[in-house]
């Protein structure tokens, strides 16, 4: 019997009254979509029909063909030759030994005048003169000049461009590229000796706004190159002249600079106002006379004021050059959004009628594996398999009963549960149902234009995408953000989604939607009725009442029906269940968790590494000695008085005051201002000592700083906008308001006090000179007589030093000071003094100071270990897994070997713990000292792992092919 809902022969009048004349019918309403969905999708269906009705196979082929072409595009991109490849320094030094083999500009005068239009943007008029020689031998006597049309997101749009050759006008033949033009004279003749060449043009927008290395702050910057983009002549002599109006060199933030370089070779020059200037204009100048080989560079900087010049909007080739690398990764995000629509709208599943009823028959021709597949019910569906097989067998053979009786109660308790979620759904998508489905008219293949685009589109942008990142990761980047590893990541995960969608798409056609609607009429019989509950095995109609419902519930409730009929004893039930396997692939709570387990494993050794400091290291340089601040290698300290003053606050607190008198000579030889960088520690063992800078000062003047906090440090930086020179007085003073720290010296608690002037690493900074020292170099530590009084230790850091001697302060204040003068030994600091830290360390008894934190202590502690002492248990744990398995394969144990909770933590543990041991191991390993013994317990540990994995895969593989 067909049910009343129609899925008989369309067309068939059948009554959906109850016998009492109520309508027994269900809604079965068209899904809503969100109106983005259904807006793309119909924009995708027209695109379909547009596309058919310009042609069929021979237009998809085509359409093929050109994503194929991408392809080996994005293929050629990513493994052939790197395109346009920067001048490496072997480049450049070859075209400099080959200068003649082009004309020489025996000088180069370029005069730039810096004007603002009525809106405010910055207009520059230039002129270059240049006085080029050709020698006898040169064949070739065409002039080329390359203008920039681009630069800082502007467009330049270079024009009013003439050209003179000895007085007279040239002709020139322009050649655009996307970012520079391409100037090229052809004389007509060829050409010897010395020649006037005179070209003119105007460019537009040379400012942008940029941060100032110097102070941090916007402003904006006039930089720009003499040479243009490319200058592949030599240059003997070098004249640039630059005028600005006078308004704008009021707004100057510094002086301007010229400089000139060629590969690693440069010079510059501060620069100042030339005295011939038109009235209202400001002139400023420099020469460069040494010889310029090809490529070089000549730049003139001007910073003004924020908001002095105009900037105009972002050029059409800016985003281009922001979005244009990122592209086809943007694509794929659009048609990723297009396919989601296309699966849930245009792909979707066929009407069947606008409603169903109750069934109380199986649909004809339809198994419950198939049954599941329509109603994507993978949960449940060996439970319906289950079900059929137990309904189908006889009572004779009572033994094979029991058997799938047994098989079918085991169905129904691991139905819905965690654990076998993944082998149902392995069974669900490797089913020969799937493809079933479409044989019978049940599904369908979307076919057609989109579906193409979805599949050639993800595989062709994809391997474009990563083109495109190996060819820009040689140049310079352009993009204003620019992640390479991520938009390789983003655009494959993309490409993998809408393939998937593409590939696996399998709407129901109007006839599976008709059994469809069948099978929801039996799950509403079996609700009403309570099939579940009432029925017995043998019900045809129970295997796909199961189907769709919530599968835990369904579960129990078919186990219940079970058990009465299970009469075979337990422990024969269940070396009945066990020979059956279906238990095999069921994860079970402890499985899951080991398999959790290990990937929390890996997953934490990377969070571990980036968190947790190394132990047994040396501390890292600090940064005001590396030079890599902005300014840092420009100064020099002529003289040196560094003063601390230690007192009580607030009851039992202490409070650490300094003050230090540098003398700082200033140098003028670098690009930026000269600036001062001081460094102190800030956090000790993860104890905040609330450190802070009060003031800086500068011949008695406030002078402009900035600090900022990292890795446990106090940095400050002075922002000085304008050049200093010569010597000049620093004063900076600084307070912690708590300076005390518990800590633990030789087995005993203590509160540690340590000032800290100058940080490991000074005698090697470009602030202090032994060939010419500080003088005076002195330090002073002063502290109330009853900190020193209660003090377990006290003295200089390094205690070599110097010898402690403190003594009273003048005028009975109840302090004592100690003092160090500092000076070279032989031309060379001395080395007690340049060992660690310079400073003082005073112990106290813990709990003398109020504020000391012993559990940040403690943790600092524990954290500077845990990295080493993990490494060492994930490889212990790992070896110890490798012994198990080995065993296991050995002797053939069916424990290690059978799927179950010891394979999986031998399986799964062992080679996470490993990953997990090497990736502390190895950041242990680079940051210890060679002479550490722990180091060499870590690299033993890790060996030993890595060799006990070894053995234990040769044994199984011998195991693999003996069986």
């Amino acid at each position: 019997m067909i049910g009343s809902d129609g899925t008989g022969e369309p067309g068939t009048p059948e009554s959906t009254d109850a016998p009492d004349g109520t309508d027994t019918r269900i809604a079965d309403p068209a899904p809503k979509h969100t109106p983005l969905w259904t807006v793309l999708s119909a924009w995708l269906l027209r695109v379909e029909r547009w596309l058919q009705s310009r042609g069929g196979s021979r237009l998809r082929g085509v359409l093929w063909q050109l994503w194929g072409l991408v392809a080996i595009g994005g293929i050629l991109l990513l493994v052939g030759p790197v395109i346009n490849p920067p001048l490496t320094l072997d480049d450049l030094t070859d075209e400099a030994s080959d200068v003649t083999d082009s004309w020489i500009a025996r000088s180069f005068s370029a005069d730039y005048h810096v004007t603002t239009d009525e809106d405010g943007r910055l207009v520059t008029d230039v002129e270059e003169r240049i006085d080029a020689f050709f020698p006898k031998d040169l064949e070739d006597s065409t002039i080329e000049r390359v203008l920039a049309t681009e630069y800082e997101g502007h467009a330049l749009d270079p024009s009013g461009i003439t050209v003179t050759l000895d007085g007279v006008e040239q002709d020139v033949t322009r050649e655009r590229a996307a970012v520079f033009l391409r100037l090229v004279v052809k004389p007509g003749e060829r050409l010897t000796g010395d020649h006037d060449l005179v070209i003119r043009y105007r460019l537009s927008d040379l400012a942008y706004v940029t941060q100032d290395t110097a102070t941090g702050q916007p402003v904006d910057l006039l930089r720009w190159d003499v040479f243009g983009p490319d200058l592949q002549q030599a240059v003997a002599k070098l004249d640039v002249r630059v005028t600005i109006p006078q308004e704008l060199d009021d707004r100057l933030v510094r002086q301007p600079r010229g400089s000139f370089a060629w590969t690693l070779v440069g010079a510059g020059q501060w620069l100042t106002p030339e005295p011939d200037a038109a009235p209202g204009e400001v002139t400023y100048g420099f020469t460069v006379d040494d010889t310029a080989p090809p490529h070089s560079q000549a730049r003139f900087t001007m910073p003004f004021e924020a908001g002095s010049i105009t900037m105009p909007p972002q050029s059409w080739i800016f985003w281009l050059q922001t979005f244009g690398p990122v592209l086809p990764m943007l694509v794929l995000a659009a048609t990723l959004l297009l396919s989601f629509a296309a699966r849930a709208v245009a792909w979707g599943d066929a009407r069947g009628r606008p409603w169903y009823v109750a069934q109380s028959e199986p649909p004809a021709g339809i198994s419950p594996r198939t049954a599941a597949h329509l109603l994507r019910s993978p949960a449940t569906m060996e439970l319906a398999e289950r079900l059929k097989d137990a309904a189908i067998s006889g009572t004779k053979q009572q033994a094979k009963r029991q058997a799938r009786l047994i098989a079918t109660a085991g169905a129904a308790k691991r139905a819905g549960r965690l654990g076998d979620r993944p082998r149902a759904l392995r069974r669900y998508l490797t089913g020969p149902e799937r493809a079933g489905q479409v044989r019978e008219g049940l599904r369908r293949v979307p076919k057609g234009f989109v579906r193409d685009w979805f599949i050639a589109a993800p595989i062709a942008l994809t391997l474009l995408q990563w083109g495109i990142v190996r060819q820009l990761s040689h140049q310079t980047v352009l993009a204003v953000v620019w992640w390479p590893l991520a938009f390789v990541a983003l655009s494959t995960v993309f490409a993998v989604i809408v393939l998937a969608i593409a590939l696996t798409a399998r709407p129901l056609t109007r006839k599976g939607a008709l059994v469809k609607q069948h099978l929801l009429g039996i799950r509403v019989f079996a609700e009403r009725t309570q099939l579940l509950d009432r029925t017995s095995l043998r019900d045809r109609l129970l295997p796909y009442a199961v189907l769709g419902a919530p599968p835990r519930a369904t579960g129990r409730r078919v186990a219940a029906l079970i058990a009465p009929e299970i009469t075979m004893p337990a422990a024969a039930a269940d070396r009945a269940s066990r020979a059956e396997g279906s238990r095999t692939g069921f994860l079970t709570a402890p499985r899951i968790a080991v398999r959790v387990l290990a990937l929390l494993l890996v997953a934490g050794a990377i969070v571990a590494v980036n968190v947790l400091p190394a132990p047994s290291t040396e501390s890292e340089t600090p940064r005001s000695y590396t030079g890599d601040i902005a300014g840092s290698t420009l100064t020099r300290v002529a003289s040196a008085e560094f003063d601390a003053v230690l007192e009580r606050a607030d009851g039992d607190r202490a409070r650490l005051r300094t003050t230090e008198r540098l003398g700082v000579d200033f140098s003028d030889e670098g690009a930026v201002p000269g600036q001062v960088v001081r460094e102190w520690p800030a956090v000790v063992d993860g104890q905040d000592l609330g450190l802070a800078v009060d003031s800086v000062t500068i011949d008695g003047e406030d002078a402009p700083f900035t600090t900022e906090q990292e890795d446990g440090r106090l940095l400050l930086r002075t922002t000085f906008g304008e050049v200093l020179t010569g010597l000049h007085d620093v004063v900076i003073r600084t307070t912690a308001t708590k300076p005390a720290v518990a800590a633990t010296i030789d087995g005993r608690d203590v509160d540690r006090i340590h000032w800290v002037a100058l940080l490991d690493g000074w005698s090697s900074s470009t602030e202090f000179d032994e060939d010419d020292p500080p003088e005076p170099f002195r330090f002073s530590f002063t502290a109330d007589a009853a900190f020193l009084d209660d003090a377990v230790t006290a003295g200089w850091t390094p205690a070599e030093a110097a010898a402690w001697r403190p003594a009273a302060a003048e005028g009975g204040s109840g302090q004592e000071t100690a003092t160090l003068d500092l000076v070279p030994d032989d031309g060379r600091w001395p080395l007690d003094a340049r060992s660690d830290d310079l400073g003082v360390a005073l112990d106290l008894p813990a709990g003398t100071v109020a504020g000391t934190d012993a559990g940040a202590a403690a943790w600092a502690r524990t954290a500077a270990l845990a990295p080493g002492l993990l490494t060492l248990l994930f490889a212990g744990v790992s070896i110890l897994g490798c012994v198990i398995g080995a065993i296991g394969t050995v002797r053939g144990r069916g424990r290690v070997r059978e799927p179950g909770l010891l394979r999986d933590a031998v399986r799964w543990l062992t080679p996470a713990a490993l990953v997990a041991a090497m990736v502390l191991g190895i950041r242990e390993l680079d940051a210890i000292d060679g002479d550490d013994p722990f180091g060499g317990l870590l690299l033993g540990a890790l060996v030993a792992d890595v060799v006990a994995i070894l053995a234990w895969y040769f044994l199984a593989l011998r195991g693999g092919k003996r069986a």
